[in-house]
């Protein structure tokens, strides 16, 4: 028989793909979304947890982005 998962399937560079499994490893076991890591650039992960991963990257790049002072 064969089990069938339905996830969403990430490509991202190393920094960012660190970023989401250093996020994934800091849940409790029953929030962890990652599926299955296939390589440094490729990740497989629950769908229904997209919006959450998305807005993480959002706050993560707006805090590492410089901004010219005036």
């Amino acid at each position: 028989m064969v089990n069938a998962i339905k996830g969403l399937y990430i490509t991202c560079d190393i920094p960012m793909a660190q970023f989401i499994i250093n996020m994934n490893a800091s849940l409790p076991q029953s929030q962890k979304f990652i599926i299955h890591v296939l390589d440094n650039t490729h990740l497989f992960v629950r769908s229904d947890m997209a919006g959450m991963i998305r807005s993480a990257i959002a706050t993560f790049r707006e805090q590492n982005t410089y901004e010219k002072p005036t």
